[in-house]
C-alpha cells in the first residue's frame, strides 16, 4: 500500500464503507424477504378458513385469540409495509452497487499507468 497514492487510498476506503453498506443492506433485505414470505403464506392459510374460525395471533410472548377478519386485516398492513420496506432497501442495493462500480472503476483508472505519447 505504501506505493499507492493518498487520493487512491482514500477511495479504496471508501469503497470498502460502500461494501459494508452493500452487506448490510442485503442482510436486511433478506430478512425483509423471509418476513414477507411468512407473512404472505400466514394469509393464505388465514383466508382458506371459515368466517367463524377461532383464530390465535402472538403479541410478544404472549399468544391471543382474535378475530378473522381483524387478523387478514392486520396481515393485509403488515405485508404492505414490509413490500415498501423492501422496495427502499432494493433502491438503495442499486444506488450502492452503482457507487462500488463507479469508484472501482476510478480506482482501476488512477492505478493504471499514464499511456506514453
Amino acid at each position: 500500500m505504501q506505493n499507492v497514492p493518498p487520493q487512491v487510498q482514500a477511495m479504496l476506503g471508501q469503497l470498502e464503507s460502500y461494501q459494508q453498506q452493500l452487506q448490510l443492506v442485503v442482510q436486511q433485505k433478506q430478512k425483509i424477504q423471509a418476513d414477507l414470505n411468512d407473512a404472505k403464506k400466514a394469509l393464505e392459510e388465514i383466508e382458506n378458513l371459515s368466517d367463524d374460525a377461532i383464530v390465535y395471533k402472538t403479541v410478544g410472548t404472549l399468544i391471543v385469540r382474535t378475530e378473522k377478519a381483524k387478523a387478514v386485516e392486520e396481515l393485509k398492513d403488515k405485508i404492505e409495509t414490509l413490500e415498501v420496506r423492501l422496495s427502499a432497501l432494493e433502491r438503495q442495493e442499486k444506488k450502492l452497487n452503482e457507487k462500488l462500480k463507479e469508484l472501482t472503476s476510478q480506482i482501476q483508472a488512477s492505478l493504471r499507468p499514464p499511456v506514453a505519447g
